[in-house]
């Protein structure tokens, strides 16, 4: 399986407490303290189905701008939007995957 950031992602992206699979005694587990950097139109190869899960997961939040979402939809990132719970609905949020997981 391959991964990527995408394609809206114009700089490289730190993702940290990535699952990932290791075999410690014999056995295989999962951890969560794992950092990746990805770079923007680079392809990665990983049979790690822990990782991908993580992956196809993983979304980012952050304050909505017109800016944010002209660019997610003109590089067609499904996104969602919704108002901040916290605050009481007076600020609106974006959240979309940071990471495309595909198969070639």
């Amino acid at each position: 399986m391959y991964y990527r950031l995408n394609k809206a992602e114009t700089v490289p992206v730190t993702l940290y407490h990535v699952a990932k699979s290791k075999v410690i005694g014999g056995k295989k587990v999962v951890t969560y303290n794992n950092f990746i950097r990805l770079a923007p139109g680079e392809e990665y190869e990983t049979d790690d189905e822990a990782m991908l899960a993580w992956f196809s997961e993983y979304k980012r939040k952050v304050r909505w701008t017109e800016k944010i979402e002209r660019t997610l939809k003109s590089h067609g990132v499904p996104y969602e939007t919704e108002m901040c719970k916290s605050c009481g609905g007076k600020v609106k949020k974006i959240s979309y995957q940071v990471v495309e997981v595909y198969d070639e």
